[in-house]
């Protein structure tokens, strides 16, 4: 990455890039488009694994054929528009993984941030491993192995304010903009 880019400007293309994904909202408030990133994560790692395949078997195999049928056409004019295909397939592909690592670095970033909070894997628990509050809170209860039980309350109160806190790195304006009442 260019290291003359700021981190204004890598929040910009990172927040230009979700929204063209669908995965956050103009409308939406800053916590949910949050959450909705929080929820999308792992599913952004697996895109990354999937899109290397499909360039693989590009390579490998070259573009499904459609119909052996069509006999006219001239196999050399066809093999150099196939080429020609494969290769512009491969750069959209290999343009698609770099702005999902993009992503991906940003929110490993931001969540690198809070790596002392006690209840950061409550995050990745909930929204990456899709575990409920209650599975959670018997997590927390095997680690620390005291008598007295973690409420699942507690899980969802230090979720939502952990949220809240990811928010403002991840949409900074937005967040500047809600607080100030614009």
């Amino acid at each position: 990455m260019d290291s003359k880019i700021n981190n204004k400007e890598i929040v910009g293309i990172v927040i230009d890039e979700l929204e063209k994904r669908s995965i956050i909202k103009k409308n939406y408030s800053t916590y949910k488009n949050t959450e909705r990133i929080l929820y999308d994560y792992p599913k952004l790692k697996d895109t990354i694994v999937e899109r290397k395949e499909q360039i693989k078997e590009l390579k490998d195999y070259g573009i499904p054929n459609k119909s052996k049928s069509i006999t006219s056409i001239s196999t050399n004019s066809f093999r150099q528009d196939a080429d020609d295909i494969i290769e512009q397939s491969i750069k959209n592909l290999n343009k698609d993984i770099y702005k999902t690592e993009v992503i991906i670095k940003f929110i490993d970033r931001i969540l690198n941030k809070f790596k002392d909070d006690p209840y950061i894997s409550v995050i990745k628990l909930y929204y990456f491993e899709n575990k409920t509050h209650e599975q959670i809170a018997e997590l927390y209860d095997q680690k620390k192995k005291t008598s007295r039980p973690t409420a699942p309350t507690t899980i969802a109160n230090n979720k939502y304010r952990l949220v809240k806190e990811l928010q403002k790195y991840i949409f900074p304006n937005d967040y500047l903009y809600n607080l100030l009442g614009y």
